[in-house]
């Protein structure tokens, strides 16, 4: 028997093993099975993968994008550049990481592109957004990240104002705040520099319409969730795990 996962904290909200049981079952592979483990510590990834030896590739959600990289053997062009993977396959030297959600959001957000979008803020700065950060910078978008203790290059969301929204015309929701249950909570920016002029991301999908996605609604702005961006990156994990032999 073979079994592909998916592994991060929490896990109870994804939509993931319905998607891959569905996508398994119309190719003919019903005998795979796709199962969700909560991983609160990232250093019980070993325990797991030798309890479950039929295992044999892996989604990886909040907050593990980043840290199980030290426990991989081995990481693909994209992951190398990006830092982070959400993808994994075992190999025979161990298991290699991939980056899929580049795919996904670049794909995703291709058609919406404006001339006018020509500078991006993204909330958060974890794997996620560092995956947001590649795409749009391979697709000629200035980039700045927005943290609650920001190095470097970043900013503080206290640094964000009405005027500076004028000239950022994406803005990405890269943090989980506003997913189910907790669907009332929402990055804190001043509304009032959101216009219709904006494209606005949220890359939570559950729900559909998070209170991020109905503020800038309310502001006109031209809005778009996570669900694409998931079905694609998802689709691109299955084929690396066929090209792996699944």
């Amino acid at each position: 028997m073979k079994k592909l996962g998916l592994i991060g904290h929490p896990v109870g909200h994804s939509k993931s093993p319905s998607y891959f049981k569905a996508k398994l079952n119309n190719i003919g592979r019903n005998e795979i099975i796709y199962e969700a483990f909560d991983l609160a510590k990232v250093d019980r990834f070993r325990e797991l993968i030798e309890n479950n030896p039929e295992l044999i590739g892996l989604n990886v959600t909040i907050p593990h994008k980043e840290s199980i990289i030290d426990s991989l053997c081995c990481l693909d062009a994209t992951a190398i550049e990006v830092g982070a993977v959400n993808t994994l396959v075992k190999t025979d030297k161990g298991w290699k990481g991939y980056n899929t959600d580049v795919f996904g959001f670049s794909t995703s957000i291709k058609p919406f592109l404006k001339g006018r979008h020509e500078r991006a803020l993204i909330f958060g700065t974890g794997g996620a957004a560092k995956a947001v950060d590649y795409s749009l910078r391979r697709l000629g978008i200035q980039t700045v990240l927005v943290s609650r203790s920001p190095v470097e290059s970043q900013i503080e969301y206290n640094e964000i104002t009405t005027e500076a929204l004028a000239h950022y015309l994406i803005t990405v929701n890269c943090t989980p705040l506003g997913t189910w249950p907790k669907i009332e909570e929402c990055v804190d920016i001043p509304w009032d520099g959101i216009g219709e002029k904006h494209l606005v991301v949220d890359l939570v999908y559950n729900p559909e319409e998070t209170t991020f996605i109905k503020r800038a609604k309310a502001r006109g702005a031209f809005t778009m969730n996570g669900s694409d961006m998931l079905r694609l990156q998802a689709e691109r994990s299955l084929e690396i795990w066929l090209e792996h032999g699944l």
